[in-house]
């Protein structure tokens, strides 16, 4: 017997919520309102929101053929969004772009800009109330490091982190000591304060303290 494991509601919502962010972000990258209003219909609009849940898909692990199933859609279709260069879109995009060319491939495309732009703009919102909470606190480690990363994309590899925090010590111990015990990738500026700061309590340091 098969059993389908759904995922939760909330964690439905809060996708729908993200492919909405991306749809506008889509439309800005297009040009904002001013120039969406130009086009006579806006029939390609599905595309750019089933390529927006095609992108969030993949990243939480589902397959082509079950992003397929789920949007209703083709593999082939899926295939064409998700291999798409978000460069190469830009560069038409840049340039006169027909209404009718907007297809599943330019479609992927404007999803991956808009994903990337979003999770660039919730990034810069949490550093700078991390930032915010952190001199509040006191803790000057992490009000360091939090302006050292600004700036990066995440999530973030090892050799990212330590491009932007070489050279930097807590308490003593190296950054590179510290990056080498924690998992990568690390998702948001919030969980990369965290893993530091559990890998400070188990050096018996309390981490709400200087450098």
């Amino acid at each position: 017997m098969v059993i389908e494991i759904k995922p939760p509601k909330d964690l439905d919502k809060k996708r729908d919520e993200m492919v909405l962010e991306m749809l506008l972000e889509a439309l800005n990258v297009l040009g904002g309102p001013k120039k969406i209003i130009q086009f006579r219909n806006l029939t390609w609009i599905p595309s750019i929101i089933k390529a927006n849940y095609a992108i969030l898909l993949s990243n939480a692990g589902r397959t082509h053929e079950e992003i397929a199933r789920e949007l209703g859609v083709t593999k082939a279709t899926v295939d064409r969004m998700l291999r798409a260069d978000p460069e190469d879109v830009l560069r038409k995009v840049r340039g006169e772009l027909p209404e009718e060319k907007i297809d599943d491939h330019i479609a992927g495309g404007l999803a991956k800009l808009a994903y990337k732009n979003v999770l660039s703009r919730k990034t810069e919102e949490e550093l700078s109330s991390l930032s915010s909470a952190m001199e509040t606190l006191g803790v000057e480690w992490a009000v360091i490091v939090l302006k050292k990363i600004r700036g990066m994309d995440f999530p973030v590899d090892r050799a990212g982190l330590l491009e932007r925090l070489g050279g930097l010590s807590i308490y003593g111990i190296p950054v590179g000591e510290i990056l080498d015990s924690l998992d990568y990738p690390i998702e948001s500026p919030a969980k990369l304060l965290k893993a530091i700061a559990q890998y400070l309590r188990s050096k018996g340091i309390h981490p709400a303290k200087g450098v």
